[in-house]
C-alpha cells in the first residue's frame, strides 16, 4: 500500500492514540520506567533503535542499542521539533499532512527550517489528562511506522503496568 494512502488509512488510530496516552501524572521518578518499557518495546522489532525521553527541555533518558547514534540523534532531534511544534505525534502529523494533500513546509511557520522538521512517524508528545504538554518521548532506527509502533508498544506497557488502560 502507498505511503500516502497507508497514512489515510490509519488518521484516526493515530488520533486515537493521542488522546489515550495522556498521564494522569508523571514525574522524574517515572522516567526510568517509561524508559525501560520503551527499550523492552524496541526489542520485539528487528534492528537497532535509539529511545529517548525529555521532560521540557531537559533531556532524561537516552537509550542508544547496536549502532545507532548520531544519525540517530539527528532524527530524533527532528522528531521532537515536529512533536513539540504541532503539539501532537509526529504520525498524526503525518497523517494529517497525507489528508490535506500537503508537505510539512505547507505547515510550518515562516522562520523554521524545514530539515529541522520530520514528517514520519516515531515522536511523541508527552501530555497529562489536562491537556498539559510536559515532555517529548521518541525512537528512531527502523521505517517510520516501525519506529512508531514500538514507541506505542512501549507507552502501552506503562500504562497496562499502572493500570491507566
Amino acid at each position: 500500500m502507498e505511503r500516502i494512502e497507508m497514512l489515510k488509512e490509519n488518521y484516526a488510530k493515530y488520533v486515537k492514540e493521542d488522546e489515550i496516552y495522556r498521564f494522569p501524572a508523571f514525574t522524574r521518578a517515572d522516567v526510568w520506567e517509561l524508559g525501560c518499557d520503551l527499550v523492552e518495546s524496541c526489542k520485539e522489532y528487528d534492528g537497532p533503535l535509539a529511545v529517548e525521553i525529555y521532560m521540557g527541555n531537559v533531556m532524561v533518558f537516552r537509550h542508544y542499542s547496536g549502532t545507532t547514534g548520531t544519525l540517530h540523534e539527528m532524527w530524533l532531534g527532528r522528531k521532537r521539533n515536529t512533536a513539540c511544534l504541532f503539539e501532537k505525534s509526529t504520525m498524526l502529523v503525518a497523517a494529517e499532512l497525507a489528508v490535506k494533500g500537503q508537505g510539512i513546509e505547507e505547515r510550518l511557520p515562516a522562520y523554521a527550517v524545514k530539515d529541522d522538521y520530520a514528517n514520519c512517524g516515531g515522536g511523541f508528545p508527552l501530555r497529562l489528562q489536562d491537556g498539559t504538554l510536559f515532555g517529548f518521548v521518541g525512537v528512531s532506527g527502523l521505517a517510520d511506522t516501525l519506529d512508531n509502533a514500538a514507541l506505542i508498544g512501549g507507552l502501552d506497557r506503562f500504562f497496562r503496568r499502572r493500570g491507566w488502560l
